[in-house]
């Protein structure tokens, strides 16, 4: 990167183009940090900042990295926000209600990551009071806009926090996700939003004051799929202190594993996809779907009744009551100053019984049976974002059920335990941007990452509200503890064994091609149908493969199961790379058919072999 490459103005703020900056000595934190204020400055009163850290304050923390010099850490340098309602050590939390604002003694696991790896704070963001909405109104603070269009609301809760990755004020922001509120500002602004499992990262930073503690998750906005994932494996893990932290966090992997060539990818079936009108969002998800399937997706229609049950159940349902446990005292204390709509929300907590909370409790334990089948036969379910997108007036004259309609996508999300990832869709013709979200079961963000990230750079659309690209894609290295093997035959991709390789926690890595020094041959009697090969002397082929990578545990027990007359040796890759892999046994392909020239298995399954 030349000196000259990054603008004050308008640079990217994406790790990547940061890190790089930072490693060659072409940027310096305090030339960031420097070039953040001003933006800030130019942009006005937009809104988007309960507590803005002082200038000078940045500035000295910035230069104290500068002076103890760049040291690798995965943050080093990074500015981000913080949604308001969670809590920073000597900084105030208020929930955006000003009369109930104090000063945090504790940060929590997550945040105390976030300033161990070297990250620079710019601020805490504006919010949907409690983060009871997903509008970004609900604020005694003013109403954040879409960067695209003042006119239009921010999405929320995390209003300020999507605003400021969008606009180029933080790289990555730290917010909160019970209902939707760390996804649909992604899809307002053009952005990405991380929503782990439940139980992935410890809440122990956020506020009391209307947090849904049994369902709601820290989520990441970032510009990338690959900067959000970056952030969330650092802050993810197991926290003792915390009584909804889920020891298993600690061994999940957060790689984003690219997606294979074929995989199965479901859509809401028939009515259940709705779009309230808006014929513009209904093209940008038809477009999402041919993406998919030039990537190599088959759509599969799922039923989305058990989902949509789900949503109905969260707002309809007990759930708001877990929000009374807090917040009653708060209605007693402030009144008149908690905002109307909140108040008339929060008013209906005590129309449950225990009974009623039970009986919900069971119903969603039943809707979460039904619908498992359905992660047993696609690798993600997309769907649209939101249905549409409002304007504030429109949202002031309807707040409670168009809000509702926003929640469609999103409210089921976090009490079917799964987890989730938006990105930028398109624009509509209007110029607002929408989005789509990747869902898979609980602790497969792996999984949905690699899908959502290769999605999204097949839009190649720009970061935010900018017109700086989608960085480079580093080379992915192989996670640590995994092996590699090559597959041939029946456990590709869409194949029927490929469920082997899944359930054992593999990952697809990458297609190759062998040397010119093998022969395929389909061995007859076998169920399902695979192939067999071999290394040869002289008249040789390149073969097609997949390189996945197993857990070591896994790659053991995958080793020992496969059959007789097939084995496993080191395949010679055109890459210049050996590769474990398939073999036959030479003498059992004596008399079975050569389909060497078909090139792979998959093209001779497919010209009907």
């Amino acid at each position: 990167m030349s000196a000259t490459a990054w603008s004050d103005a308008t640079g990217s703020l994406d790790l990547t183009t940061l890190r790089r900056g930072y490693e060659d000595g072409s940027l310096t934190p305090s030339r960031v940090v420097n070039a953040i204020y001003d933006r800030i400055a130019a942009r006005g009163d937009d809104h988007v900042w309960i507590h803005l850290v002082a200038r000078e304050t940045a500035l000295e923390a910035a230069r104290k990295l500068e002076t103890e010099g760049y040291d690798g850490r995965p943050l080093w340098g990074i500015p981000f926000s913080v949604k308001d309602c969670n809590d920073i050590v000597g900084l105030p939390t208020t929930n955006a209600l000003k009369e109930g604002a104090y000063v945090a003694t504790s940060s929590g696991q997550a945040l105390d990551r976030i300033f161990e790896a070297g990250a620079l704070l710019i601020g805490k963001t504006n919010m949907d009071q409690f983060g009871i909405g997903l509008v970004g109104m609900r604020t005694p603070y003013g109403a954040c806009s879409s960067v695209f269009d003042e006119r239009f609301i921010s999405g929320g809760s995390s209003s300020g926090s999507g605003v400021s990755v969008a606009a180029g004020l933080s790289s990555f922001s730290i917010a909160n996700d019970a209902a939707g509120s760390g996804r649909v500002p992604a899809g307002f602004n053009n952005i990405v939003g991380i929503k782990p499992t439940p139980g992935l990262v410890s809440n122990a930073c956020v506020s009391g004051g209307g947090c849904v503690k049994t369902i709601e998750t820290l989520s990441v906005f970032a510009l990338t799929v690959e900067d959000g994932m970056a952030v969330l494996d650092l802050i993810a893990g197991y926290d003792p202190t915390y009584p909804f932290s889920r020891p298993e966090a600690d061994r999940v992997k957060l790689t984003p594993s690219a997606p294979p060539p074929r995989f199965r990818f479901g859509v809401p079936k028939g009515e259940a996809l709705r779009f309230f009108g808006d014929a513009e969002a209904e093209r940008l998800f038809n477009e999402a779907i041919a993406r998919m399937t030039a990537m190599g997706g088959d759509k599969v229609e799922i039923d989305f009744t058990p989902f949509e049950e789900t949503q109905r159940i969260l707002y309809e349902g007990p759930w708001i009551s877990e929000r009374a446990l807090s917040l009653d005292s708060v209605l007693a204390k402030y009144g008149e100053a908690i905002h109307p709509v909140t108040r008339q929300i929060l008013s209906r907590s005590g129309n449950f019984t225990a009974l009623d909370t039970f009986a919900a409790i069971h119903r969603i334990a039943e809707l979460k049976r039904d619908t498992r089948p359905v992660w047993e036969d696609i690798a993600v379910l997309m769907v649209p974002t939101t249905p549409t997108i409002y304007t504030k007036a429109e949202i002031a004259e309807n707040p409670i059920e168009l809000n509702s309609r926003l929640g469609i996508y999103t409210n089921f999300v976090n009490l079917m335990g799964l987890c989730g990832i938006a990105v930028p869709n398109g624009f509509r013709a209007d110029g607002l941007p929408l989005g789509v979200t990747f869902l898979a079961p609980g602790f497969e963000e792996a999984r949905g990452a690699g899908i959502a990230a290769a999605f999204h750079r097949a839009t190649g659309l720009t970061l935010g509200k900018s017109d700086n690209p989608y960085p480079p894609a580093e080379p992915s290295a192989l996670p640590e503890g995994y092996r590699e093997i090559a597959v041939v035959g029946a456990h590709l991709s869409g194949m029927p064994l490929n469920h082997e390789l899944i359930e054992r926690g593999g990952i697809f890595l990458r297609a190759a091609s062998t040397l010119p020094a093998y022969r395929l041959f389909a061995l007859g009697g076998t169920v399902p149908p695979k192939p067999g090969l071999i290394r040869v002397a002289e008249d040789g082929a390149a073969i097609a493969v997949e390189v996945w990578a197993l857990p070591v545990e896994g790659f053991g027990d995958f080793i020992g199961r496969i059959p007789a007359p097939l084995g496993v040796g080191k395949l010679a890759l055109d890459d210049g790379s050996e590769v474990t892999g398939f073999l036959c046994e030479g003498m059992a392909v004596a008399g079975q058919a050569d389909i060497s020239h078909f090139g792979g298995w998959r093209a001779y399954r497919a010209a009907g072999a």
